[in-house]
C-alpha cells in the first residue's frame, strides 16, 4: 500500500518493473492534488486516472509463460483495476538482467520533494512452494511427452511404451504407485504386481527394469515441471528416465536432461488413476 500523503507538487512515487523496457504504476502528485498513472516505455503508454485519496495499493501480476505482467490498482485493497496494455517481461542481453520489481519516489521537476510511505509489500509465488505437486502415495499414470505413449511394465520385465488406443495402453501395466522415500525421493510400483522400476547395469535402453524386490537402482528424485509434468532422475547413475520418442526401443536412464520443448522424451505428464 502506498500513502503519498507526504509527496510534494511534482513527486511521483509508486511500483516499478525495472528493465529495458520497463514500466511503472503510482501516484503523481499535482497542485490541485493526486493522480494515478501508468507508463509503458516500449510502447511509450502513459494513462492517467484521477484519485481523490493519497492512498492506494499497486500490484503487479506475473504471467511468467508468456512473459506479460499486468498493472493494476485498488483503492480497498480487495478490487484491483487493470491500467494500462500488460508490458513485456524480456531477459534483456544488454545488461544480462531480467525484470526486478522496484518501489520508487522522486521530483521530476527538480527540486526537493516529500516523501511516500509504503507498507504491507508482499510477493506471491504460488508455484514456488512444489511440495504439494508430487502424488506420493497415490496410484498413477505416466505419459510421455515427446510421443504421447503411456510408461508400461511389459511382460519382460522392462519398462516400455504403450500407444494410445492399444490393448496394452488399457492394461493395469501402466498404472504405478508412488512410494515416498523422503526429500522428494520416490519409488514407483507396477500396479499388475511385476515389481518397482529399477535401473540395472550401465541405465542403457533395456536396462530399466520390473524387479520384485526395491533396489538402490529403484531410487528416483522426482523433479516437478509444473502443471502434472515431471522428469525421473535416476540416483544410481544420475542420468534420467527416457526413451528416443522416434525409435520405439525400451526406455533407459541415460538421458543428460531435456530439451527447452521437453519432446525428446524425457519429460513425463502425469495423471492420477484408479487401482
Amino acid at each position: 500500500m502506498l500513502d503519498g500523503s507526504a509527496l510534494q507538487p511534482g513527486d511521483i512515487a509508486g511500483l516499478g518493473l525495472l528493465n529495458m523496457p520497463s514500466g511503472w504504476i503510482g501516484l503523481v502528485r499535482t497542485g490541485p492534488g493526486f493522480v494515478l498513472r501508468a507508463y509503458n516505455q516500449l510502447l511509450d503508454e502513459t494513462l492517467d486516472r484521477p484519485l481523490d485519496s493519497p492512498r492506494v495499493f499497486l500490484r503487479a501480476t506475473g504471467d511468467y509463460d508468456n512473459d506479460l505482467a499486468q498493472l493494476s490498482y485498488s483503492t480497498d485493497g480487495a478490487t484491483f483495476t487493470p491500467l494500462g496494455t500488460a508490458l513485456r517481461l524480456p531477459y534483456q542481453l544488454k545488461t544480462f538482467q531480467g525484470t526486478r520489481y522496484a518501489l520508487f519516489a522522486f521530483n521530476s521537476e527538480g527540486r526537493e520533494g516529500g516523501c511516500a510511505q509504503f507498507d504491507d509489500f508482499h510477493v506471491a509465488e504460488p508455484l514456488a512452494d512444489r511440495s504439494q505437486n508430487l502424488p506420493l502415495g497415490k496410484i498413477i499414470t505416466l505419459t510421455n511427452l515427446g510421443n504421447g505413449t503411456s510408461v508400461w511394465s511389459n511382460r519382460n520385465g522392462m519398462l516400455h511404451s504403450a500407444r494410445p488406443g492399444s490393448p496394452e495402453a488399457q492394461s493395469p501395466g501402466i498404472r504405478f504407485r508412488v512410494h515416498d522415500r523422503g526429500q522428494g525421493r520416490v519409488a514407483l510400483e507396477a500396479i499388475d504386481g511385476s515389481g518397482f522400476i529399477t535401473v540395472v547395469g550401465l541405465g542403457l535402453s533395456g536396462d530399466v527394469r520390473l524387479c520384485k524386490q526395491e533396489t538402490d537402482g529403484s531410487l528416483f528424485q522426482w523433479q516437478d515441471m509444473l502443471r502434472g509434468q515431471c522428469m525421473l532422475l535416476s540416483l544410481k547413475n544420475h542420468r534420467y528416465v527416457a526413451i528416443d520418442p522416434h525409435t520405439g526401443e525400451p526406455y533407459s536412464a541415460e538421458s543428460p536432461g531435456a530439451r527447452p520443448d521437453r519432446k525428446d522424451g524425457a519429460v513425463f505428464t502425469w495423471r492420477e488413476a484408479a487401482e
